[in-house]
């Protein structure tokens, strides 16, 4: 709408909004066009990342009931919200009007959603309203109680995966954020290896790693960086730090994802206190080996499903493969409880990568007869996709210490 020019930055509450007016506009437009081709005249949204990406609402809050209507036919939207968000919304851009929902009161918030819908013009019986099933923040309750009072007023259809697939490609703008929060995670591997020495808490190593974020102007990751170390790392990388003392001869494996603008950068590596052994040595460097084939056919054009294929191959010939695990996913916006967007690095995969995607690329090995339990080798790096090849949005450099 006019009163947004687009060469500008709406300011909320004191703080500038990451984008300018008319990158919010281009998304708006380009959701609308989507629905067209979907043949849906009204969008609920439920997705956090949704909200932010389209209007630039951010806030911790949306496990509490929200939604935000987007009308195919019109540039503005309509949210309802708790009171406490209600300041967080008010004059973002292209968001028209901000209805709120009180806890103490004899309507439910989906009965308030059903009364903006009607307002809306929304409630007709030709009408496809599309909705975001796949939300964390959309409740099984809630949907129900949705699905039952519209059945007969039009028509739901999933609508998850509209404003996500448009956020898998960034924009030149989007990417600057994603290098800034590469920078982020470098920051965090060093600060957290500068503490990596027998007689360390994993809870440390963490400690040291979020500070490391922050000192480099980092924002608050979607959710705490995962590290194991020695057995409680024998399953998987997403355990969460304990008070657990890192003897000499143990490794332990880090996940700093790391966030600018809500904006991540995701890497992993394992380390080794002292000196590793031979065959902890031959897993890593096999993993190793089957990134840098995997990052010499990425580009725009390649499949993601290839991309994994490659990996696969470079670790069947090095006897480290692992039938059905997948080596990455997409990042980008990312809220608690995950950071992942839909694109999977597997051979099931359908998406074909573009350029600006960014993905989190890995590999993984699991080396028996060293100790008591495995011991879980992880390689892994965030990666923007460009026209001839890809960049590592990390420059820390991939080591077992």
């Amino acid at each position: 709408m006019s009163y947004y020019p687009t060469d500008e930055v709406t300011t909320v509450i004191g703080m500038p909004l990451p984008f300018k007016n008319g990158e919010y506009k281009n998304r708006i437009d380009a959701v609308r066009s989507q629905m067209i081709k979907e043949k849906i005249d009204f969008l609920l949204l439920f997705h956090q990342e949704s909200m932010y990406y389209l209007f630039g609402y951010d806030q911790l809050g949306y496990w509490v009931y929200q939604t935000a209507v987007i009308d195919v036919n019109k540039e503005d939207i309509t949210v309802l919200c708790r009171p406490a968000d209600h300041n967080f919304i008010e004059g973002l851009p292209y968001v028209k009007e901000v209805r709120n929902w009180i806890d103490d009161s004899n309507k439910s918030p989906v009965e308030l959603t059903i009364e903006m819908l009607f307002d809306l013009k929304a409630l007709k019986p030709k009408n496809r309203i599309g909705i975001e099933l796949g939300s964390h923040a959309l409740l099984p309750k809630y949907y129900v109680e949705l699905e039952k009072s519209l059945k007969d007023q039009c028509s739901l259809v999933d609508a998850s995966r509209i404003v996500t697939n448009l956020r898998q490609i960034k924009t030149d703008s989007e990417v600057v954020y994603m290098k800034e929060a590469g920078k982020v995670l470098d920051s965090a591997y060093n600060a957290a290896l500068n503490v990596f020495k027998p007689g360390v808490l994993e809870t440390e190593v963490l400690g040291a790693a979020m500070s490391g974020m922050f000192n480099a102007g980092g924002h608050v990751p979607a959710i705490v960086p995962p590290i194991s170390s020695g057995p409680r790392s024998m399953s998987n990388t997403h355990g969460a730090a304990v008070d657990r003392v890192i003897k000499l001869g143990e490794h332990i494996t880090i996940e700093p994802g790391s966030s600018r603008f809500r904006y991540h950068a995701v890497g992993v590596q394992t380390w080794w206190l002292g000196e590793p052994p031979k065959e902890v040595e031959r897993a890593f460097d096999g993993l190793l080996t089957a990134q840098k084939e995997a990052r010499s056919i990425i580009k725009a054009g390649i499949a993601s499903a290839d991309v994994a294929r490659k990996i696969n191959q470079t670790l069947i010939e090095k006897d480290l493969h692992i039938p059905g695990a997948h080596h990455g996913y997409g990042i980008g916006i990312g809220y608690p409880p995950t950071w992942l967007d839909d694109l999977r690095i597997k051979e099931t995969d359908y998406h074909i990568l573009e350029k600006n995607m960014t993905f989190f690329l890995v590999s993984r090995f699991p080396v028996f007869k060293i100790a008591d339990y495995p011991i879980q080798i992880y390689v892994g790096e965030p990666i923007l996709v460009t026209d001839e090849g890809c960049e590592r949005l990390s420059s820390t450099q991939i080591s077992l210490n």
